[in-house]
């Protein structure tokens, strides 16, 4: 009988112990929020149709007056969905998809008004009228409203109604024309876009810790930020703020978690815990990079251990010949090199079509450190460069501090403020 028990208490232990082992799961509600947005808000301009359908009333000072439209879903990923015979182009259709905007001018103001009920006539709809000249003012969005705005949203295959927060803007410049005939200057005076205010955002808790997580459709997928729910989230160049994807690994309280799914309608984000074994690389402060291998302008390769090796701490600099900004800190990267060189090793890495503007820049400017490039269209947003990808540069320039183990020590994006801080924290390591 006693062993009987013995076997029974151990039995329940191993049940316990399995249970305490086993992976949490977290699923996150989502709802929409434009207040502390952590992302790049979206401008997106407004399409001119050819002429005024008949169709449409309430047209101003028709002579002086455009229509053009928003669309509220991509067309390329409509159209996606018809090539891949998901959706029929007579269900797309028939679906509203547009938010129409009577852009023009009349008795010496310009003026626009946005349809929000859908219905083509102007006459039920507030006129928002200003200086023609207004964009060339400074902080002129401050004057236009946040509307908060039903439109028709696309999940997987589903439309749906829901909301968003759009700022319409009048964008004169949004477009550069080399040449255009005086009616084509007319018209694209009154260019019209409209700036996306909205994310998805939520909260959780995990081992008594609130957590808040934003998330919105970026260039090509779903992107997530994290933070304390009782704190706002890292502006886009502090050295702790850092973008996810879908299926990346985040460290919370010390554990583990793999942004496993996404649901859109209704919005739903789920956490998977998992358990980590060996080495976790990242992208972060106080984070390990991968050792990345990298190409010098004349196609010799390397990796980052390699040129840590020597003076022990290595600054990453990402940048490229197109970035104003990045040749603006070259004279003061210049300077830093000529202090601290024999200390620290500068890597400089260009994200550049070609190595030939980047070898004349270097040389032209002294930049006497190593030098390479990343193959990639500038501006374009391409990630798939592994250590663009995987160290997640988004912001030029970006600067990264390693140690030998490639410990990401600090990090930082841009200049004024931020780039003191770079300076700062490499002095403090150095002298």
């Amino acid at each position: 009988m006693k062993m009987k028990i013995i076997f029974f208490l151990i039995f329940l232990t191993t049940l316990s112990c399995k249970k305490e082992k086993s992976p949490r799961s977290i699923t996150v509600d989502l709802e929409i929020n434009q207040v502390d947005n952590p992302f790049s808000k979206s401008l997106n301009a407004l399409r001119f149709l050819d002429s005024i359908p008949k169709e449409f009333n309430g047209i101003i000072n028709k002579d002086s007056s455009f229509v053009m439209y928003l669309n509220t879903i991509n067309p390329r990923d409509l159209q996606s969905k018809v090539k891949e015979k998901k959706l029929k182009q007579e269900t797309i259709d028939s679906v509203d998809t547009k938010i129409y905007a009577l852009s023009g001018f009349n008795k010496g103001m310009q003026y626009f008004i946005l349809d929000l009920n859908g219905n083509k006539d102007f006459s039920d709809d507030e006129i928002v009228e200003f200086q023609k000249n207004v964009s060339e003012n400074e902080n002129y969005r401050d004057s236009f409203e946040i509307k908060s705005i039903e439109v028709t949203k696309l999940s997987g295959v589903k439309f749906h109604r829901g909301l968003t927060y759009l700022q319409f803007l009048p964008a004169p410049k949004y477009f550069t024309y080399k040449k255009e005939t005086a009616t084509e200057k007319f018209k694209h005076s009154l260019q019209l876009a409209a700036l996306k205010h909205d994310f998805l955002y939520g909260t959780f808790n995990m081992e008594n810790e609130n957590y808040g997580v934003g998330v919105n459709k970026g260039w090509k997928s779903y992107e997530f930020i994290f933070k304390k729910s009782d704190t706002s989230f890292y502006t886009q160049n502090h050295q702790m703020f850092a973008k996810y994807l879908l299926k990346d690994t985040l460290r919370l309280n010390n554990k583990y978690y793999v942004i496993d799914s996404l649901s859109t309608f209704p919005p739903k984000l789920t956490l998977n815990e998992v358990n980590i074994k060996g080495v976790k690389y990242g992208f972060r402060t106080n984070e390990i990079s991968k050792n990345y291998q990298i190409t010098d302008l004349n196609g010799a390769t390397t990796n980052l251990k390699s040129l840590a090796k020597e003076k022990g701490l290595i600054l990453l600099d990402f940048w490229g010949t197109w970035c104003a900004p990045c040749k603006e800190l070259t004279p003061e990267l210049v300077k830093l090199h000529q202090k601290y060189g024999d200390k620290l090793e500068f890597v400089s890495l260009a994200f550049e079509l070609d190595t030939k503007p980047v070898l004349e820049y270097a040389t032209k400017n002294h930049m006497n450190w190593y030098n390479g490039i990343i193959k990639g269209k500038p501006k374009s947003g391409d990630m798939s460069s592994p250590i663009i990808g995987g160290l997640r540069i988004e912001c030029y320039p970006t600067f990264i501090v390693l140690d030998p183990d490639l410990n990401i020590l600090f990090r930082t994006c841009g200049g004024g403020g931020n780039y003191s801080d770079l300076k700062a924290f490499i002095s403090s390591k150095l002298e």
